[in-house]
C-alpha cells in the first residue's frame, strides 16, 4: 500500500496528544499495518536512568523524551531505533526553540522535514506528533505550523472537552486551515471531569463550527498497563475503520 502519514496536532499542551497518538498507533498495528512513529523535536527530556550510547551525531545523546518512549512502547519500536522516532531531544520545560537556545543546539529545520518524510516512506502508516499547540516555536522564525504545512500530511486535532474547548478547537482549526493544514477530524480526550451535557453540546458545536467530524471521545485510561486490555478499551472509543477512512479514504 501507499505509505501514509498523519499529523497529530493539539489545541494546547497537555491535551493528551501523546496518549492518543500511541493508542492510534497500537490500534493501527492491530489492524495489520506496519506503523511508524515520529516526534521529531521534543523538549522536557530527562537523563536516561542509565547512560544509553547513541551515534555521536544524534542530539538526543543521554536524554530521553518520555513522550517518545511512550510512542515506541505503544507499537514495539526498540531502543535501537529511538533516533527514528525522536532525533532531537532537549532538556527543560520550554518550547523547543527556547530549549534549543539554552542548550546551545541549532535545529536544522530542513533536516527535520527530511527526517519525517524519510520515516513516513518506510512504513504503511506513520503518526507524526507535534509539541504543545500548533503555534509552538520550533526555531527563531519557524513554528510547528510550518512543519505540519511543509510535511503536508492530513491532520487529526486533539482537544479536551472542557468549558472553552469550542473556542480552542475553532481557533486552532481555522489557523491550521489558513496555513493549508488539512484537518480531517477531531478527537476529544480526557473527558471524565466534564459535565456530560456540556461535553455533548461542546462536541456538537465543534463539528458545527469547523465542519469536520469528531472521530472519538476518549476518557482517561485507568486500567492495567497491558496492551491487549488497553487495545480492547481503546476500540470502545476509537473506531479505526471510521478514522482511517476520514483521514486517508481507505
Amino acid at each position: 500500500m501507499k505509505q501514509l502519514g498523519v499529523s497529530i496536532i493539539g489545541t494546547d499542551t497537555d491535551v493528551g496528544k501523546t496518549f492518543i497518538t500511541g493508542l492510534l498507533g497500537a490500534l493501527a498495528m492491530a489492524d495489520g499495518f506496519d506503523v511508524g512513529m515520529v516526534k521529531p523535536v521534543s523538549s522536557s527530556a530527562v537523563p536516561f536512568p542509565q547512560f544509553v550510547t547513541m551515534d555521536e551525531d544524534e542530539m538526543c545523546v543521554g536524554l530521553e523524551s518520555k513522550d517518545a518512549t511512550y510512542l515506541m512502547q505503544s507499537v514495539g519500536i526498540p531502543e535501537s531505533r529511538r533516533h527514528e522516532v525522536n532525533p532531537i531531544a532537549l532538556a527543560g520545560d520550554y518550547s523547543p526553540r527556547l530549549a534549543a537556545e539554552l542548550a546551545g543546539v541549532e535545529i536544522d529545520y530542513p533536516e527535520v522535514v527530511a527526517h519525517v518524510k524519510k520515516v513516513v516512506a518506510q512504513h504503511d502508516i506513520t503518526f507524526v506528533e507535534g509539541a504543545g499547540g500548533i503555534t509552538t516555536p520550533l526555531t527563531a522564525d519557524i513554528t510547528f505550523t510550518n512543519l505540519m504545512k511543509d510535511i503536508a500530511y492530513p491532520a487529526i486535532l486533539v482537544a479536551d472537552g472542557r468549558l472553552g474547548s469550542i473556542n480552542r478547537v475553532v481557533l486552532t482549526y481555522e489557523y491550521a486551515k489558513l496555513h493549508n493544514i488539512d484537518v480531517k477530524g477531531i478527537i476529544v480526550n480526557d473527558t471524565t471531569l466534564v459535565d456530560p451535557f456540556l461535553l455533548k453540546t461542546n462536541i456538537e458545536d465543534m463539528e458545527r463550527y469547523t465542519g469536520v467530524p469528531v472521530l472519538g471521545v476518549v476518557p482517561p485510561y485507568q486500567g492495567p498497563n497491558q496492551e491487549h486490555i488497553k487495545l480492547g478499551w481503546g476500540r470502545s472509543f476509537l473506531h479505526t475503520a471510521k478514522i482511517w477512512h476520514a483521514v486517508w479514504g481507505i
